[in-house]
């Protein structure tokens, strides 16, 4: 199979290397093709020295209908690295990254990061984006003892497997709601209608998070399953309305089932109180461009996007859009602060090969623009970042944060319904 292998170089300020996350730039990366090699047998740790380079891997999907995702990364990635090496990269040697297609295929994903660990200089692992190609990538990496950074992928199943070289940076799909029901718990909804792509990402949503939800609240509750890229979702929301909801919440894939759900909403005149998405395809600028109007008052319920109100976040929006010329969204923040976790790891690493650099991500303790990161075993998880989710609200096209209230931009509305 042949697929697009791609290098990306970067640039940032010496004051980031200390821990502290803030600005950016990018360059595009060069294309390359070639067959991928099996991983049969554990590779062997990387040499220390590596002409000079620290090399990244990442498994991304720079083909195919979710490519949009995969530059996101791309973009994120050379921004933190140009930033790094513009500061004299790492103890003198400089970042690289080897970015892999996945075309969001798990078999693709798994062939692609069976090459990654055959290239011994590779000494880390980061990507995966969706949870069926980041599962598989957990599981070539930890038989091959080559240490992973998951940046987007929220599988729960990816930390809750025992994998020792596998790490965590962002929430889990378990965890995306986690905001939502402490708003909940202080404003209990009268009745929930869900509607829930039937993929792994959607399964872990209800399965380690919203189902302990609604077996505790006691909650009315309708569910009702579609399955990824559906075209049409007026028969869903025909059995939604009948239910008269309060609360209707709905985890799709991609801003596209986002989109056709709500224009279905809309058709079939469901209009709850509150119009909620689980992260995903409610939470990217795709959403709101092809949705419209429709997507105003819209609710996300995810990962964290950053503080909004720090400064130094402030500045890394900045310039991240004026580079890239959109506003950073999860994927980006998550991309950005992982390269910076990276770079730490290096930093601390007591030597420079892949044991080594798993055991600086043992020890990590820093704050990004992400948040604080940490790698935990708890709750059944193992190396896992208690990575922070908030609620978010689309206002005049933009996304903003309503909830925790110590971190809102402003108040949340009720949805507008379709005036």
């Amino acid at each position: 199979m042949k697929k697009s292998r791609k290098t990306l170089f970067g640039m940032v300020s010496a004051a980031f290397l200390a821990g502290t996350l803030l600005t950016a730039c990018g360059t595009p990366a060069s294309n390359n093709s070639s067959t991928a090699a099996p991983a049969s047998a554990p590779a062997a740790p990387a040499p220390a020295e590596t002409g000079g380079t620290l090399k990244i891997g990442a498994v991304l999907p720079m083909t195919g209908a979710s490519a949009v995702f995969g530059e996101k990364f791309q973009q994120a990635y050379s921004l933190a690295i140009e930033e790094i090496n513009a500061a004299g990269g790492v103890n003198g040697k400089k970042l690289e990254i080897v970015i892999e297609d996945s075309q969001e295929k798990p078999q693709v994903g798994k062939t692609a990061t069976e090459k990654l660990v055959a290239d011994k200089e590779i000494i880390i692992l980061t990507g995966g984006r969706s949870s069926g190609v980041t599962l598989v990538e957990a599981q070539v990496a930890n038989e091959n003892k080559v240490p992973y950074l998951i940046d987007h992928g929220s599988s729960d199943k990816a930390t809750m497997s025992g994998y020792d070289y596998v790490f965590r940076l962002n929430p889990t799909a378990g965890m995306y709601t986690s905001a939502l029901r402490d708003y909940f718990k202080a404003n209990p909804p009268k009745s929930i209608a869900y509607i829930n792509v039937d993929n792994a990402f959607g399964e872990a949503v209800y399965e380690y998070g919203i189902k302990k939800y609604i077996e505790e609240s006691k909650v009315p509750f309708t569910l009702e399953k579609y399955k990824a890229g559906e075209l049409d979702f007026k028969p869903i929301m025909e059995k939604v309305k009948a239910t008269n909801p309060e609360v209707v919440i709905v985890t799709a894939g991609d801003d596209n089932d986002a989109t056709q759900i709500m224009k279905a909403a809309k058709e079939s005149g469901v209009s709850p109180k509150m119009f909620v998405g689980t992260g995903a395809g409610h939470s990217i600028i795709g959403f709101a461009k092809q949705a419209g109007a429709l997507a105003e008052t819209v609710l996300t319920a995810g990962p964290w996007h950053g503080n909004k109100k720090d400064p130094k976040y402030q500045e890394f929006h900045k310039k991240f859009t004026e580079k890239f010329q959109h506003e950073p969204g999860e994927h980006e923040v998550e991309g950005y602060a992982a390269i910076y976790v990276i770079a730490d790891v290096f930093k601390r690493a007591k030597s420079l090969d892949r044991e080594g650099v798993k055991e600086a991500l043992e020890t990590t303790d820093m704050d990004t623009v992400f948040g604080h990161v940490k790698f935990e075993d708890f709750d059944g998880y193992k190396n896992q970042n208690r990575g922070m989710t908030d609620i978010s609200q689309w206002i005049g096209g933009k996304m903003i944060t309503v909830y925790p209230d110590e971190y809102a931009q402003d108040k949340m509305k009720e949805f507008q319904g379709w005036k």
